[in-house]
């Protein structure tokens, strides 16, 4: 990865959490090209711009560190996308994005969130499990691969509001 290249390491206390927009796409699919060999295409953003979808950033000063992409039906929340910058990967940004995004979907009343991870990718299966998220099971070829497909993990927590409805 870094071969050579001295770490970059960042100041989690200076991460800034903002609602991301439209004018952000740009800076997103770079940020992901960057960062993923699976990387969406614009075809996937622009299907994300309706008023069910959200986008929410991760700042480092005026760099966009990382983002994650939601959507919601009634209280469902799922998580569409989440992506750190390569060279700031495994030094806490995605757990704090996800934090945020539990924060926010808590706090909008959503009662159960969703998602779908890489079989292969192993950190972010630790990180959701960490997070609360429950393995519900596989959904074989549902991502590309260079040489096929491979299965989602989908994985779900249940939120607890505050109040009895």
């Amino acid at each position: 990865m870094t071969h050579g290249m001295h770490e970059l390491r960042l100041d989690q206390s200076q991460l800034a959490m903002t609602a991301l927009d439209e004018a952000d796409v740009p800076g997103m699919m770079a940020l992901e090209e960057a960062a993923s060999g699976h990387p969406w295409t614009q075809g996937q953003y622009l299907t994300c711009m309706g008023a069910e979808y959200r986008f929410h950033g991760a700042w480092y000063g005026d760099a966009l560190v990382g983002f994650i992409v939601d959507w919601r039906m009634l209280d469902e929340g799922h998580l569409m996308n989440l992506c750190v910058h390569g060279q700031f990967q495994q030094q806490g940004i995605g757990r704090c994005l996800l934090r945020y995004w539990l924060a926010t979907m808590q706090r909008e009343g959503m009662a159960t969130l969703t998602l779908e991870v890489r079989e292969s990718n192993q950190a972010a299966l630790r990180l959701y499990a960490s997070e609360g998220f429950e393995d519900q099971g596989s959904r074989p070829g549902y991502y590309r691969t260079a040489d096929g497909t491979e299965a989602a993990r989908i994985m779900s927590l249940r939120l607890y509001a505050g109040s009895c409805r």
